[in-house]
């Protein structure tokens, strides 16, 4: 009697062990693939999208001075989206090559521009994901008695003296003057600054606090839609533009999702993730001909002439040297 309860009891024990142990293992075969990035610094339809083997794993720590994209790398991270700012910060040997030749092959021109400027050791791992254009935002803009409406030296109207916030980057305010031609004259563009401040700039201009602020499309095409005091200019010279891009850590054994980039750009999501201020890294004439309607206020903004959309630029990657030398030009002026 006692050998037979010892035995069921031996038996329902190891039972339950082994029970355990394969869950575990369905637990750990099924471990999510992780999409690594800070919310809101790209489309969400990218995370909406997400098939059942994924989930997005958020940054929160992009605010601490010391922050680098590379330490995120000590947790899972099976891909990873960033700004472009950040891209020469990237230990790109920590990266493995994107194969997505059926995307790369419909890339834009500018996109190829983008890529070209990267340089051989990055173009090949990072794959552009969407691009928004620099605008200037004003409060009030029928108030302000503005000059050159149309071109970015609307920067300079007596109206905005003191009164708008650049980025923190002289690296992109240089390049706006050389565009002007007012490269030798940097203290005109800083005698206009209210502040150096992308992170907050939507907020000065919002409250009150300046009249215009310079920064991406996508991070005020909220505000521009539901504030009718707020207007935007996307000059006839052309913008600066802002790149999201997507790069693949080198331990991840996962192959880029294809089909989840495509989703991205598909027509079923299109149309919105342009009214939110992106607009696809493949071909903007095949995009102007799917007749995309949005309001004629917001027409030429979200999707722009072609003649202006060809004159925008992307700002190619610094050596150390070549910043010294734009910094010392921006603090000299």
């Amino acid at each position: 009697m006692n050998t037979d309860q010892f035995g069921r009891r031996e038996f329902i024990k190891y039972g339950f062990i082994s029970s355990l142990l394969l869950l575990s293992g369905c637990s750990t075969s099924q471990k999510k693939l992780a999409l690594r990035g800070v919310p809101h610094s790209f489309p969400d339809e990218f995370i909406n999208s997400l098939s059942s083997g994924w989930e997005f794993s958020p940054i929160k720590d992009i605010e601490l001075k010391k922050f680098s994209y590379n330490s995120t790398l000590k947790q899972q991270t099976d891909l990873l989206v960033l700004n472009d700012g950040w891209i020469s910060g990237l230990a790109i040997n920590l990266f493995q090559e994107i194969k997505a030749d059926d995307i790369r092959n419909n890339f834009s021109k500018q996109t190829s521009f983008f890529l070209d400027g990267l340089g051989e050791d990055y173009k090949k791992k990072l794959l552009p994901l969407a691009v928004s254009p620099w605008v200037i935002l004003f409060r009030n803009e029928d108030s302000l008695a503005l000059e050159n409406k149309n071109s970015w030296k609307v920067i300079f109207s007596g109206s905005l003296k003191n009164q708008i916030v650049f980025p923190h980057s002289p690296y992109l305010l240089i390049s706006i003057a050389q565009k002007i031609d007012l490269v030798n004259d940097l203290s005109k563009i800083k005698s206009q600054a209210k502040s150096y401040d992308d992170r907050n700039a939507l907020n000065w201009v919002v409250s009150g606090r300046a009249n215009a602020a310079v920064l991406p499309l996508s991070s005020c095409v909220n505000a521009l839609v539901e504030d009718p005091r707020l207007s935007v200019l996307l000059p006839q010279e052309g913008s600066p533009l802002n790149w999201t891009v997507l790069a693949s850590p080198s331990l991840s054994p996962e192959p880029f999702p294809t089909d989840w980039f495509n989703s991205l750009w598909g027509t079923a999501s299109l149309r919105r993730v342009i009214s939110k201020g992106y607009l696809p890294p493949t071909s903007f004439p095949d995009l102007k001909r799917k007749n995309i309607n949005f309001s004629k206020r917001y027409q030429s903004i979200f999707l722009p002439e072609e003649s202006v959309w060809n004159k925008c630029w992307s700002l190619p990657i610094l050596t150390a040297e070549r910043k010294k030398d734009l910094a010392l030009d921006w603090n000299n002026s």
